[in-house]
């Protein structure tokens, strides 16, 4: 892997910057050769470097947003540049609002925007490897930000290996061998897998032969098994045809048996109906002599009922006229008594009439007293009314007077309390102040409980770093005592690499030569196929013997180096561990020196802690009681409190006790008027009692001659009513003589129902009889008839029975049964054996399909793992190539680094001896990338070289990588000549304007060192916060005011170039 860019001609022409930092709008031309940027401190040298590595480099050191000038929303940088193809280009990068990146290519009209795009064009034009990250490259090689030019060179070595391992792309290395390794690991998991599918496919085949066997077997049984069933099934059909021929014979003894059954039930069912049907006609004529009997009772029973019907029907009509007669009766009755109540009702008439006229005297006198009665009556209720005012009123006089004197004690109670309510106000600003100092003092309880629980977590961090500590410090310790040891490894492993050639070498050595010994059989030459002379005339017996001595002595050398490289295996595997903890000793330094900032940082942590905790207690102490203080307090404003809200009501109070004062004065007028009303009403009341005695005496005359006058005004009512009731009663008696005549008709009725009554009982058992035998004794003739046909068919059926039963004897004696059954057990027999033969043959059909199945995937499993075998082998064989490969990649670096770093430094020494001009030190650049001075035997690291030798220094390692590791043509130096005298500020002047193959340098100082043989000087003055461009003569040129090339327009769309 080389390290070397590929070589390009690249010149900037032209750079534009448009509100970055103190830059508003400039315009600076570059040209070709040595180009200083000079100017005061703070005047905008750098951010020209800076914005060059922004828009070419992808770089910027700090935010997008510092970049912009202050008080704008974007800035932009445009440069115009020759690139790699000689052809020109136009970078435009805009940051800040509508931030955006491109290139515009000004032959081909192209532009591009992505940011990806933009990079990978930048990598073209500048010759520079995809891999190689563009900022890195311009970080630490060619535009060193200012003050930092032996920054890297004093960072620790762990820093300055990650710094430098990817400018001179060893990491590169590591990355390849760890890109291997991870596809190493993939093939290692194919093989895993391989062998899992190996001993998978192994497991499933293993029953292959004994599959085959089992189906040879099977197939057996099936041929022998197949002819056993071809006889039995012979066998069966023989029998078969015997079965049927038996069969018929019993289906005819069968179909015999039933018919003589048939017939034999026939004549039994016809024996059975012949005597049914024969009952059936006695049981008709009994009842046709009945009927003969029975007839004229039924007769004489019928007519009786009929005029029973005739009977019933006058019955009711009598019945109907004598009800009416009651009721007329009733009725009249009730008309006799009401006649009897209005006459004497006319009687008490006559007497109230006589009443009347004896209680007119009465009914005066009474009408007098009951006037005189209510005068008085009224006289006592305004008295009592006026009493129970009076009473009423003496009641809220006094309580009126008890209120004014409660009132009065309160006004007593309350008029001492002003004095301690006025305190209010004071108590409440008193409680408030409490209040936040309790509030202050609970926070800080929470602070000092967090910082506590802060400081308690920093104590357990400090002990855990502090172990973490002492073991990093005892790895480097170890690291560095086994040092010797571990640095045998890289000269053990170049002896392990030739003794693996010569290993390689006598084994193809031994293949080949037993290949020719084997071809060389019976003294052939194995390339001409023809009998070798040359062996004979060099004494040898054949050409067999003669490969037979080359293998003994290759056998003999290879045993001599498999000896040796496994003594040489044995001290590798012994110093294995310390080379590899040599080769992490930077990592355990790095992680050293970081815990012991750490632990240094946890320690100020502590220390802060601590006094944070101290000052947080004393100041809590001071504000402990502040909770007793808040009591008392607020014991005191409650008091306050109630005083002032009693001191508020005294005014209200005494309005009040006045109101009170008032009103008693009025009601005192009221009661002295109202007890010279009683005075005048008094004695009333007795005066009305004397008259209420008389009236009760009188016994209400008034009201007795009202209820007299009642009685009389009834008297029309009762003469008329009189006489309606007379003219009913004569109706009645005229309607009771008419239904008198009516029912003397009916005189004889009872007399000729109770004749027929007799009658009828008389005949009623022969004519149930009558009723009971009529329907049998009509049917006959009928019964008569079926008698004697029934009679025929039993004499038939006796006849059908008897032939029946002579042809089922004769059928018997022909028929053998146990023969029939003979035959049909055999049929069954063969038929359950050629049924389980018919299974067997099923099952080892079966039986032959699996095992055929499983011995044909069996046979797919083998080839697979055939095919699983060779893909073991062949990923077995690259991950031992891989393997191979890896150890010579990480055995490369250390060897490549290191032959970069001599040829680095050789070149840094000798730019140093030019800047330093002296040549009597050595300068070198270490394998940590630590730089060592050697001055008369003694070794100084870079940490102890002064100020301008450590610059001095760096710039020669710098200028030696620029050389060395770049062959891109341009370069910048940020204030290179800091820290250093004039003789070497001159020297080092001289060095740069010395250094060929860079088309562009640029140089930013802020002395006149570099003003002398240069190719163009750039002058920038800052006025007001707004970076120039100066000439000569101090003056601002016009050149800031050119218009700039955008590749945009106002609007924001694409804008070309005429």
């Amino acid at each position: 892997m080389s390290g070397r860019l590929t070589d390009c001609t690249m010149l900037i022409e032209r750079i534009e910057l448009e509100n970055i930092k103190s830059y508003r709008h400039l315009v600076v031309d570059w040209r070709r050769g040595t180009t200083a940027i000079s100017g005061e401190n703070g005047a905008g040298k750098t951010t020209l470097v800076e914005a060059i590595g922004f828009a070419l480099f992808d770089y910027l050191p700090y935010s997008q947003v510092r970049f912009v000038r202050e008080g704008e929303k974007y800035g932009r940088v445009v440069v115009h540049l020759v690139g790699g193809d000689e052809r020109p280009y136009i970078v435009e990068r805009r940051c800040g609002s509508g931030s955006r990146w491109f290139i515009h290519d000004d032959e081909a009209n192209l532009r591009i925007e992505q940011s990806a795009d933009v990079l990978d064009k930048l990598h073209e034009l500048f010759g520079i490897d995809r891999e190689r990250p563009l900022a890195s490259l311009f970080r630490d090689a060619l535009g060193v930000p200012q003050g930092t030019f032996t920054a890297i060179f004093l960072e620790s070595a762990s820093k300055r290996k990650q710094t430098f391992d990817t400018l001179l792309q060893i990491e590169d290395y590591k990355t390849a061998a760890d890109n291997l390794l991870e596809t190493q690991k993939q093939y290692k998991e194919q093989m895993h897998e391989q062998t899992i599918k190996i001993n998978q496919l192994s497991y499933e085949t293993r029953l292959v032969d004994e599959w085959r066997a089992q189906l040879k077997q099977a197939r057996q049984h099936d041929e022998e098994w197949k002819l056993l069933n071809v006889v039995w099934t012979q066998q069966l059909a023989q029998c078969e045809e015997q079965q049927v021929r038996l069969n018929e014979q019993y289906n005819q003894l069968q179909v015999l048996s039933f018919s003589y059954e048939t017939s034999k039930a026939k004549q039994q069912n016809a024996c059975e109906l012949l005597h049914h049907h024969e009952q059936q006609f006695q049981s008709a004529r009994a009842a046709q002599q009945v009927i003969l009997d029975s007839q004229s009772d039924h007769q004489r029973y019928l007519a009786a009922d009929s005029a029973l019907q005739q009977l019933r029907g006058q019955e009711q009509q009598r019945n109907t006229l004598r009800t009416e007669q009651a009721k007329q009766e009733r009725d009249k009755a009730s008309v006799q008594a009401t006649i009897t109540q209005l006459q004497v009702r006319l009687q008490e008439v006559a007497q109230a009439r006589l009443h009347i006229v004896n209680l007119a005297p009465l009914v005066e006198q009474q009408l007098e007293l009951e006037q005189r009665r209510d005068e008085l009556l009224q006289r006592v209720n305004l008295y009592e009314k006026i009493v129970g005012e009076g009473k009423q009123l003496s009641g809220r006089v006094k309580t009126c007077q008890l209120k004014k004197e409660e009132l009065e004690q309160k006004i007593k109670e309350i008029e001492p309390l002003v004095s301690l309510s006025e305190r209010l106000s004071a108590l409440e600003q008193a409680i408030t102040q409490l209040k936040i100092q309790r509030n202050e003092h609970k926070l800080k309880t929470e602070q000092l409980q967090k910082r506590r629980v802060e400081l308690q977590g920093k104590h357990a961090e400090r002990e855990q770093l502090g172990e973490r500590l002492r073991k990093a410090e005892q790895n480097v310790i170890l690291i560095e005592e086994h040092r010797s040891e571990a640095e045998e490894m890289p000269g053990l492993q170049t002896q392990s690499m030739q003794f693996s050639e010569q290993r390689f070498r006598l084994e193809g050595n031994i293949e080949g030569y037993t290949k020719s010994r084997a071809e060389s059989a019976g003294g052939q030459c194995p390339l001409l196929n023809e009998s070798c002379l040359n062996i004979k005339q060099r004494g040898m017996v054949s050409l067999e013997a003669y490969f037979e001595r080359l293998l003994t002595d290759e056998h003999a050398q290879l045993l001599v180096v498999n000896q040796q490289q496994d003594k040489l295996n044995e001290r590798m595997a012994q110093i294995k561990k310390y080379a590899d903890a040599l080769n992490k000793l930077d990592r355990y330094i790095d992680q050293r020196d970081n815990l012991t900032e750490q632990a240094q940082r946890i320690a100020n942590e502590i220390t802060r802690l601590a006094q944070e905790v101290a000052g947080l207690e004393e100041e809590l102490k001071t504000s402990s009681t502040v909770d007793q203080r808040i009591s008392e307090v607020e014991a005191a404003y409650k008091e306050s409190k109630l005083a002032d809200a009693k001191v508020r009501d005294l005014p209200g109070l005494k309005r009040q006790v006045q109101q009170y004062q008032d009103q008693l004065r009025l009601w005192e007028s009221d009661l002295q008027e109202l007890r010279r009303q009683v005075s005048d009403l008094s004695g009333s009341d007795v005066q009305l009692k004397l008259v209420r005695e008389e009236l009760t005496q009188l016994n209400d005359p008034r009201a007795q001659r009202a209820a007299r006058q009642a009685i009389i005004d009834q008297e029309g009512t009762h003469l008329q009513h009189l006489q309606d009731q007379q003219q009913r009663e004569q109706a009645i008696e005229q309607q009771l003589r008419i239904l008198q005549d009516q029912l003397a008709a009916f005189q004889t009725l009872d007399s000729e129902i109770a004749l027929q009554e007799v009658t009828r009982q008389q005949c009623q058992r022969g004519y149930h009889n009558y009723l009971k035998n009529i329907e049998l004794a009509q049917t006959l003739p009928a019964r008569e008839r079926i008698y004697k046909e029934q009679l025929v068919a039993t004499e038939v059926a006796q006849q059908i029975l008897q032939e029946a039963e002579q042809a089922y004897q004769s059928a018997l004696t022909a028929f053998d049964e146990q023969k029939r059954q003979v035959v049909k057990a055999e049929i069954e027999r063969l038929h359950n054996e050629l049924s389980t033969l018919a299974e067997k043959l099923q099952r080892n059909q079966l039986d032959i399909n699996e095992w055929e199945k499983k011995i044909s995937e069996a046979e797919e499993k083998l080839v697979e793992l055939a095919a699983a075998q060779q893909e073991y082998q062949t990923l077995e064989d690259l991950y031992s190539m891989l393997e191979y490969f890896r150890k010579l990649i990480k055995e490369a670096a250390p060897q490549v680094l290191k032959a970069m770093l001599n040829n680095i430094s050789a070149e840094a020494n000798r730019i140093f001896g030019e800047i330093m001009g002296d040549r009597s030190a050595q300068l070198s650049w270490q394998n940590d990338y630590e730089i060592i001075l050697r001055r008369q035997g003694v070794n100084r690291a870079f940490a102890q070289l002064s100020g301008g030798e450590q610059m001095s220094a760096a710039l020669a390692v710098r200028l030696a990588l620029l050389k060395k590791l770049s062959t891109l043509n341009i370069a910048f130096f940020d204030e290179p000549t800091q820290n250093m005298d004039e003789l070497r500020r001159m020297n080092l002047a001289d060095q740069i304007r010395r250094v060929r193959g860079f088309e562009q340098l640029i140089v930013i100082s802020h002395d006149d060192t570099f003003e002398q043989g240069l190719d163009s000087l750039i002058r920038l003055r800052k006025t007001d916060g707004v970076t120039h461009l100066v000439d000569e003569d101090g003056m601002i040129r016009d050149a800031q005011e050119a218009p700039a090339v955008s590749l945009w327009s106002h609007n924001g769309t694409y804008a070309t170039q005429s």
